[in-house]
């Protein structure tokens, strides 16, 4: 009991405030997911593209503080869905592994569902925990292509990277498999990952890289921690995600 607690609190770090949508953009605000048993909130920018992303934050804060992917979304006139998990913002419940990976499900069969995007024109775009939400739904769905930022291999070597000083992080469960699942995946990938990114080190996107069975691409960012890499490199990776996106959505 004790350790389940203390896992789910090194692992999720949900704002559970109000955040005014994404104020500044153009956006409509939905609650959708209820035929998943969920009630989350999300917003959906149109912005006239073919194509759509997915967009799955970190596991800290909400929506809200990842507006730098917002703004390159818009200046790539591409339009992006994005929400919170459970518990995270003004979406009902609690976070969990589980939840957060029916979220992401929830939110692919509103795009699918509700918007009328088919799976080609979907790309799954992930950062830190996002990146693992993203990695679980592209083995399981069909989708045009997967960009992860800031990823990480699994939660036990997390808790073994940033915790190497407490005595249970052997005995944790090894969730977010990372390492295992992007094997999996058949799409094409682009990694996103700061220099100096102390959370997440370098290594494991390298780890991730290698297993990715030959069909994904590294974006190393120089001078970027974790989750900076818009700020060190958005004129680089404003050429990079555009040229992703027209080639996987082609």
């Amino acid at each position: 009991m004790v350790l389940g607690l203390l896992e789910k609190r090194l692992t999720f770090k949900p704002t559970r405030v109000e955040h005014n949508g994404l104020k500044g953009f153009a956006h409509e605000r939905v609650r959708f997911g209820h035929e998943f048993g969920l009630d989350l909130d999300g917003a959906f920018s149109d912005q006239g593209s073919k194509s759509v992303v997915l967009f799955l934050h970190g596991n800290r804060h909400n929506i809200s503080r990842f507006r730098e992917h917002y703004d390159l979304f818009s200046k790539l006139a591409q339009s992006f869905f994005t929400f919170d998990y459970p518990g995270y913002g003004i979406s009902a419940g609690a976070p969990s592994e589980s939840a957060v990976y029916a979220s992401a499900r929830a939110a692919y069969d509103f795009l699918i569902s509700t918007k009328g995007f088919a799976p080609h024109q979907m790309i799954v775009y992930g950062c830190s925990m996002g990146g693992a939400v993203a990695v679980d739904l592209s083995t399981t769905h069909s989708i045009a292509g997967l960009i992860t930022e800031a990823t990480f291999t699994n939660s036990r070597e997390m808790a073994k990277h940033l915790y190497p000083y407490l005595p249970l992080w052997p005995f944790l469960p090894i969730r977010f498999r990372n390492d295992e699942k992007i094997r999996k995946v058949r799409s094409p990938v682009l990694m996103i990952h700061g220099e100096k990114d102390p959370v997440v080190p370098v290594s494991m996107a390298t780890q991730l890289l290698n297993a990715t069975q030959g069909n994904g691409r590294l974006i190393v960012v120089e001078e970027a921690d974790h989750i900076s890499c818009l700020t060190h490199g958005e004129a680089q990776l404003k050429n990079v995600i555009q040229e992703f996106i027209n080639a996987v959505s082609a």
